[in-house]
């Protein structure tokens, strides 16, 4: 057993461990418990920690590289077992982000950055020098350094950080590229760093646990830098990186009435922090209470009739929205789907009326918000879902960033994992706030084999230049020049699907229960033997799956409709039948006024018409016909029109053509992808105005391919004229 108070002078088992330096300041600062000889700490409690755990691994505290190495536990390591242990961290919508894109997010955010502050260095000198850190063809050194000690960056869902050690790292590797080609900024690595952290990056989370971790990977990559024996105390972070709900404070942007006075203030305040963040001891109580009293002065004045919900961004960061904002905002916003978030949606709809709808997920937010904290010409680098592509609830985050910012990149993973433990369908997605002309470059990643993570190669093999034209107001179209003209053309001599049915498609039926509803042909039989009038309400049912191109596979299903109002005592064998599952019928969501009904459907009688039936998700064209009484499960959708033409045009590969433009993609659209086949999205396929003769044509041959089940060389041929004819 040994003091632990001993141990940190120096004064036991020096001679075996060496000289251990404390690390006063921050996270360590010297407490009571720490100068309290009476606490012992046993051999035991340590030993199991010590051999089992700690000896297992090669440690270090660097996070010095964009790429993972095996042969050591960095930093990085504690943004993963955030990941792991928080609670609730799937509810929180946190996943841990691959530090290779961190790195490139970072990069990108820099490069605009130093583009709109340097007009005297080519765009492609300062990528050269972001990218390669070749800093020989800089016209002007010092302008370069200036920008980068004042760059500010923020990630407002910092989690663990990430980002904030990445554009750590990516500041301080500009900033030694400088002084190595040519002899500016001559400081210490440690003293380079301190000053990063002091003036060019901030941090907001909601979770205490995940900015106590952010707080700690800095002070180890701090920490790690100093050259001696005996390092200063380690900068006190609480007005750097803090804890408070990113969304919910008013637009902090233009909130800042400011005149000389109040400009006077906040440069006080801002020194006032300065000296906080590397002080200790009683100074540190002193100035904390300085600074507080400043930030209440401030307070006072921004909002005069009292405080504000959530973190007050205009006054916690004053220094910063004075000026008009932060230069780059790079985050990994929080995937919190908007059931989760209902109690929340007024306080959304009234700080972000321009992105809110009722059905929004949380992420949306984060854009807008992102957008009021920069200011004009300021880099905004996400990674997040890809659905506000084409959601309907994402139009009017579409427009918003349509009007307000020019998009740089898109780079789309679809379903790819990137991140290891959720579905998301990340992409990442890089724009400045300004009405600049850009032309966006887009990326879709067909797989996470090399060079992945390497996105800049991904970008460089695969992207695609974007017509000027394919981002506008809600409508954006995410595809090369070639092919968003012919999209155009087919447009403009075609008439929308959604119109062209004129309401008349309708998702298949959900019982709440398919045990009880859906049965076997066995089961069928038994119970018309039993009663011949349960033949009258047991109709053939198909799954999405079992819809294929021009036919349906037969599975043995069949559907027992019980629409609200039926009346049940006229078929006593079905309700025999459903009464075997009576309790778990009466608990369903999905039921009508009385346990044996489904639930209610303006609809039903629309299954006994002609029809044209296609599966919710396909990987390629799956649409058929019913004449009969053909029911579907949720997962398929019927339109309600005896039109053998618009089956034809429907099962047409320039009508999957256009699909894979504007329907969200599972995987690789050509390589075996799958189409989500919403209609929000759907509706959009154009339908071509042919003339009668073209019409009854392609009707013709659909008929055709229905005869043959799809199934035979000749069906080939007849596809082949329908795409020709279609694509005329």
């Amino acid at each position: 057993e040994v003091n632990v108070v001993d141990i940190r002078h120096g004064h036991v088992l020096e001679e075996r461990i060496g000289r251990v330096p404390y690390l006063n300041g921050g996270l360590f600062e010297e407490e009571d418990d720490d100068k309290n000889a009476a606490i012992i700490i046993p051999d035991a409690a340590l030993e199991a920690a010590l051999t089992d755990l700690f000896y297992r691994f090669n440690f270090t505290v660097s996070e010095s590289t964009p790429f993972d190495i095996e042969v050591a536990v960095d930093p990085e390591m504690l943004g993963k077992v955030f990941e792991e242990l928080v609670t609730g961290r799937h509810e929180s919508g946190s996943y841990y982000t691959p530090r290779a894109i961190v790195a490139f997010m970072c990069r990108e955010g820099l490069k605009g950055y130093l583009h709109t502050q340097l007009p005297a260095e080519t765009p492609d000198t300062i990528a050269h020098f972001v990218d390669e850190r070749g800093a020989s063809d800089l016209r002007n050194p010092e302008a370069v350094l200036d920008a980068l000690k004042h760059v500010r960056a923020c990630d407002p869902a910092c989690g663990s950080g990430a980002y904030l050690l990445g554009m750590l790292q990516e500041i301080l590797a500009l900033r030694t590229g400088l002084f190595a080609a040519r002899h500016v900024d001559p400081l210490t690595t440690y003293q380079r760093k301190l000053e990063i952290i002091q003036n060019n990056i901030y941090g907001v989370d909601l979770d205490p646990f995940a900015v106590n971790i952010a707080r700690l990977r800095l002070w180890l990559s701090l920490v790690v830098e100093y050259e001696g024996d005996t390092p200063p105390p380690l900068p006190n972070l609480e007005y750097k990186v803090e804890t408070g709900d990113s969304v919910a404070a008013p637009d902090p942007s233009g909130g800042l009435q400011l005149d000389m006075f109040r400009q006077q203030q906040i440069s006080e305040y801002f020194a006032l922090k300065e000296r906080y963040l590397t002080s200790h001891h009683g100074e540190k109580l002193t100035l904390r209470q300085q600074v507080e009293a400043k930030k209440g002065e401030i307070l006072a004045w921004a909002h005069p009739h009292g405080g504000v919900q959530g973190f007050d961004w205009a006054v916690e960061f004053a220094e910063v929205f004075a000026t008009g904002g932060f230069d780059i905002v790079v985050a990994n916003p929080p995937y919190v789907r908007q059931e989760l978030i209902t109690a929340h949606k007024p306080m959304l709809q009234k700080i972000y009326p321009e992105v809110y709808t009722g059905v929004a997920d949380l992420y949306v937010y984060f854009y807008a918000r992102a957008l009021q904290m920069l200011r004009p010409a300021g880099m905004l680098a996400f990674i997040s879902p890809n659905k506000w592509f084409r959601a309907n609830y994402g139009k009017p985050l579409r427009t918003h960033i349509a009007d307000t910012c020019a998009v740089y990149s898109i780079t789309d993973f679809g379903e790819l994992p990137v991140f290891l433990t959720a579905a998301t369908f990340p992409m990442i997605f890089i724009a400045m706030k300004g009405s600049s002309h850009a032309t966006p470059l887009f990326t879709q990643v067909k797989s996470l084999n090399a060079p992945y993570p390497d996105v800049k190669a991904l970008i460089e093999q695969h992207g695609q230049r974007l017509p000027t034209t394919a981002i506008q107001s809600d409508k954006w179209t995410l595809t090369d020049t070639t092919t968003a003209n012919r999209l155009t053309q087919m447009e403009k001599i075609s008439i929308p699907l959604g119109k062209y049915v004129k309401g008349q498609l309708y998702r298949g039926v959900l019982t709440g229960f398919n045990k009880a509803f859906v049965v076997d042909s066995d089961t069928r039989a038994q119970l018309i033997a039993d009663d011949p009038h349960s033949a009258e309400i047991i109709m053939p049912m198909a799954v999405g799956d079992d819809v294929r191109k021009w036919r349906i596979e037969s599975r043995n299903r069949w559907l027992i409709v019980t629409p609200i109002g039926i009346e049940i005592q006229r078929y006593p064998a079905i309700l025999a039948h459903l009464q075997k599952w009576q309790n778990e019928l009466e608990r369903r969501s999905d039921k009508g006024e009385h346990w044996w009904e489904l639930r209610a459907c303006s609809y039903y009688t629309e299954f006994a018409k002609p029809k044209i039936v296609y599966p919710e998700i396909a990987k390629e064209p799956r649409f058929t016909y019913d004449k009969g009484t053909l029911f579907t499960n949720n997962k398929a959708f019927i339109i309600a029109l005896d039109d053998l033409f618009l089956l034809g045009v429907l099962n047409s590969t320039p009508t999957w053509s256009y699909a894979k433009s504007v329907c969200a993609v599972l995987g690789d659209e050509n390589k075996g992808g799958r189409l989500m086949l919403q209609w929000v999205n759907f509706k959009q396929i154009p339908i071509p105005h042919a003339p009668p003769i073209e019409r009854d044509a392609i009707a013709a041959l659909a008929q055709q391919c229905l005869a043959a089940k799809g199934q035979g060389a000749q069906v080939a041929e007849w596809e082949a004229e329908i795409d020709e004819r279609v694509g005329r």
